[in-house]
């Protein structure tokens, strides 16, 4: 991977901070990119960077990993970027009180269908493909995982955000692959995701 200085037109990104007003986020995009531009990395290259080094952490680190001084530089800007995106975007809550969280979340938008609706779509989007699910799917939805978070945004407890959107995507699995054992009910596991769905709208509204 040959990071090469950025010309072409720049890959749409967003952020995800909860409670911020859309001009923080939008300040703090503009910061997140600013940072692709003056290293010169291709944002795509440093995803790629941050998604090999997070393999190598799940192996726990061993030598002879590929992975190569390029990745983990590309990957370090992903970093820098994330942190600048959350200093601008966060920038007055400390003189307010407000308690700033770890990480801005920044993301590449490769399905702006999915990944730019707002919640109320959102939640919507995941009902529907809950009704519409087949009882046997040989590709998982991704999209559900996607679409919960967005409802999980301005969730200030990430824990508890992670939990109800690990309830919803499992139950969601579980109904599509249903069809793999016959003779299980179908039914009941389409309504243990609309539950899990509407106890991700309560906790969040």
């Amino acid at each position: 991977m040959k990071h090469e200085r950025i010309e072409r037109e720049f890959p749409l990104m967003k952020i995800s901070i909860p409670k911020a007003t859309a001009e923080e986020l939008q300040r703090g995009l503009e910061a997140a990119i600013a940072v692709f531009r003056r290293s010169g990395v291709d944002p795509q290259d440093a995803a790629d960077g941050v998604n090999i080094r997070g393999a190598w952490d799940i192996t726990g680190f061993p030598e002879g990993f590929d992975i190569t001084d390029e990745e983990m530089e590309a990957a370090a800007i992903w970093d820098a970027a994330d942190s600048a995106a959350l200093d601008a975007a966060c920038a007055e809550w400390d003189q307010k009180g407000r308690q700033r969280p770890d990480s801005a979340h920044l993301q590449l938008i490769t399905d702006p269908a999915t990944q730019l609706v707002d919640r109320d779509t959102a939640l919507a989007m995941l009902r529907s493909r809950v009704q519409d699910s087949r009882d046997r799917s040989e590709y998982l939805d991704s999209a559900v995982g996607i679409l919960s978070w967005i409802v999980a945004a301005d969730l200030e407890d990430r824990w508890r955000a992670r939990e109800l959107v690990s309830a919803v995507t499992i139950a969601f699995t579980a109904l599509e692959l249903s069809g793999f054992r016959p003779g299980e009910p179908i039914e009941p596991k389409r309504q243990a995701v609309f539950h899990a769905i509407n106890a991700l709208e309560r906790a969040t509204t």
